[in-house]
């Protein structure tokens, strides 16, 4: 039983929770009518308002000719884009550091910024990996005096700077007795070797070039215990003038490696390449047909520029189909892990897309996310204007209606820009990097940010 006093204080204590109550949901309802136009629900595909300024970043390098080809996300959610700058024809390796909200990070290079001539007669980076002491891994092409091209490996630094412990001065040039040796792709093993992955052969544009691989110990020498000297070519059979070229690398669980690109026989049309390679540099005879597998795409050429590792095995690459002079569509295939085409993704294991009718449309980058879906960037557009392209897909291969519109989107600076490199944060978000002409003079680096869902923002 209260006492009076006991009383009075727990009917005062109701009665001042009732008013409490009233007043928060007074003061809600008028927080929801004041904010109502200051909110809105951005889609997947939208850009990120977060990141830089409308979902997008511009980078110059001194008033040059600045191309991006690749992003990477560090472990703490700083993106690093590599790719090149210049003065036509000579351009030399350059490397943009971003924070989380697409701001310069000034404790890389000069103020967010590096350019490295790693040899006189030019250079360019177009793949990145992380090692796990946080030094950074770029792989791309030299241009000697002579114009030959070779392999270019190269380790920077966490702040930027050369690892001089690293190859001779941080760099690694290596050749395979060819005029051409250009690398497109790179991956780091758990033991801390580096394959490098790209073309070898008569020249950047032959017909008759081969795959080309090559690993490295840490320490930036050849590992002997690969290939033939730590290198090796790969030539797709055929009966005359043959060729192939790869453009894009994955390493699987089991430490076998997947190269993917293109092949062309005389009389045919470019066809999607894959190769599979044990890890001591043979190819796995278990996949396709002598580890080798091709493509046709359809009637037209097609080429690869990605591959991705689904987790129940499946392999999907990506690149274009030709279906008509300056007219090109997005092009997938998915293979089971033996080689051959998956038959439950799109149609008996191909999916092209076509973006605005005939226009240039070509998938430059593939990102796999947690959930299995894919995302593809590129362009898309009519020559000499094009736009950044994204598709997302399902993991049967169609396209998903809850990205942009009808699963695709365009954004545009200018009337000119092309995605090459794409990653997928953790949260979801959508990272890609290429190039674009804000101003209508050179290229400059470009970032942009995408939702990958749905949610709640507030206006600017």
């Amino acid at each position: 039983m209260f006492s009076r006093c006991e009383f009075k204080q727990s009917a005062i204590g109701r009665i001042s929770c009732r008013l409490s109550r009233a007043v928060a949901v007074s003061l809600l309802m008028l927080l929801v009518l004041l904010g109502a136009q200051q909110l809105a629900l951005a889609a997947a595909g939208d850009p990120d308002p977060t990141f830089g300024t409308g979902g997008h970043v511009f980078t110059d390098f001194s008033g040059n000719s600045d191309y991006g080809f690749a992003v990477a996300l560090q472990p703490d959610g700083r993106m690093i884009v590599t790719g090149q700058s210049g003065v036509y024809p000579v351009f030399h390796a350059a490397l943009a550091r971003y924070d989380t909200n697409g701001q310069l990070d000034p404790t890389f290079g000069t103020g967010g910024k590096v350019t490295a001539a790693l040899d006189a007669g030019g250079d360019g980076l177009s793949a990145i990996a992380f090692q796990p002491d946080g030094k950074i891994v770029a792989a791309g092409s030299v241009i000697h005096d002579n114009w030959q091209l070779s392999f270019l490996l190269a380790r920077f630094n966490a702040n930027g700077t050369l690892d001089n412990t690293f190859g001779n001065g941080g760099v690694v040039a290596t050749n395979f007795g060819d005029s051409t040796a250009a690398a497109h792709a790179l991956v780091l093993q758990a033991d801390g070797k580096i394959v490098v992955a790209g073309v070898s052969g008569a020249g950047p544009y032959s017909e008759l070039n081969d795959f080309a691989l090559a690993r490295y110990n840490s320490d930036g020498s050849l590992d002997q215990s690969f290939g033939n000297g730590g290198k090796l070519k790969t030539h797709f059979p055929g009966i005359t003038n043959t060729g192939s070229r790869a453009t894009a690398a994955i390493l699987q669980p089991d430490g076998k490696l997947v190269l993917t690109g293109t092949y062309k026989n005389e009389g045919t049309a470019r066809q999607f390449a894959l190769a599979r390679y044990n890890p001591n540099g043979g190819l796995d005879t278990t996949f396709g047909s002598g580890g080798m597998v091709t493509t046709s795409m359809g009637g037209g050429d097609a080429i690869a520029f990605s591959v991705a590792l689904l987790s129940d095995g499946r392999i999907v690459a990506t690149g274009y189909l030709e279906a008509g002079r300056r007219n090109h569509d997005f092009a997938l295939a998915c293979y089971n892990p033996s080689g051959t085409l998956n038959q439950s993704f799109g149609n008996g294991g191909r999916v092209t897309t076509d973006f605005f009718g005939a226009t240039d449309d070509i998938a430059y980058g593939l990102a796999a996310q947690s959930d299995g879906k894919l995302v593809l960037a590129g362009r898309t557009g009519v020559y000499p204007t094009f736009h950044f392209a994204l598709a997302r897909y399902n993991n049967n291969g169609q396209l998903d209606q809850s990205f942009g519109a009808g699963g695709k989107v365009s954004s545009t600076f200018d009337n000119n820009g092309q995605g090459y490199g794409v990653t997928v944060q953790r949260d979801g978000k959508i990272v890609l990097a290429g190039i674009s002409a804000p101003a209508g003079g050179n290229f400059d680096f470009t970032v942009l940010r995408y939702l990958g869902g749905s949610v709640l923002i507030g206006h600017r």
